[in-house]
């Protein structure tokens, strides 16, 4: 898609800054962000004036808040981690720059609420102050999703927030899945494990099955959301779609047979 391809190269060279470049590693521009935020703008009956310049400032703030996620106190460089602080906030100056310029006092407000909504699942997850699977995994798709669902919310489209809801938490916890499997560590998992088995030391065999198979049973609930959405896709959203999805034909198959 020629458009994903620009809004890609605006915000690579926006990202773009010679002292960061040479020291810390430039952020990785999201394409299934931008797909999913484009798929919405296309559909959308109340498109912003300056939609180019809306979906543009949400990938900043994405990327801001990704970036200042990945300091800790933990071993490193001083220097390198101050650097990494720097440039978050140095992603998220460009986001307030753009989104003061574009006049949309309504999307400002929202990417605020979206940006608390994270923050608060985000300290939620740190402090493990999550009791139930259901509520860690709806923690997981707010934080993956809430800009994205309040830009639909803005152009009321909010069918496409939910779509993208269930989109970036199928991704997230087909990654989470593959690193518990791989390496028998994960974020998620730790925090399933701390939920589902709060005195066990050590996870054994049966354990991890059952973590996994709590795991698989919300990638099926996403990969069945994802095909009753029933929204306009272009070509490349619905090759990816499936690609992430892996097993969807047999999702298909089965809602056929039953429906």
């Amino acid at each position: 898609m020629v458009k994903l391809a620009s809004l890609k190269e605006q915000i690579e060279r926006l990202l773009d800054h010679s002292y960061l470049r040479a020291h810390v590693p430039a952020p990785a521009v999201d394409e299934d962000r931008l797909l999913l935020s484009l798929s919405m703008m296309m559909d959308a009956p109340a498109a912003p004036n300056e939609p180019d310049r809306c979906i543009i400032a949400m990938m900043l703030m994405q990327i801001a808040l990704d970036t200042h996620d990945q300091v800790t106190d933990r071993g490193g460089d001083l220097r390198t981690r101050q650097l990494v602080v720097l440039a978050g906030d140095l992603y998220s100056g460009l986001y307030y720059d753009l989104l003061a310029r574009s006049g949309d006092v309504a999307l400002i407000r929202l990417f605020a609420e979206a940006v608390r909504e994270m923050n608060e699942q985000k300290v939620r997850l740190y402090e493990k102050k999550v009791e139930r699977i259901e509520t860690l995994f709806a923690a997981v798709g707010t934080i993956e999703s809430a800009l994205l669902a309040k830009l639909a919310e803005r152009i009321g489209a909010p069918q496409w927030g939910r779509f993208s809801g269930h989109y970036l938490l199928l991704r997230r916890l087909l990654l989470e899945q593959e690193a518990f499997v791989r390496t028998g560590s994960s974020m998620l998992f730790e925090q399933m494990a701390h939920i589902a088995f709060p005195w066990a030391k050590r996870l054994t065999k049966e354990q991890r099955r059952h973590l996994l198979r709590l795991c698989e049973r919300y990638i099926d609930h996403c990969k069945e959301a994802l095909l009753a959405a029933n929204l306009p896709m272009n070509d490349l959203l619905r090759f990816r779609m499936a690609e992430l999805a892996g097993g969807f034909q047999a999702i298909v198959k089965k809602s056929v047979e039953e429906g």
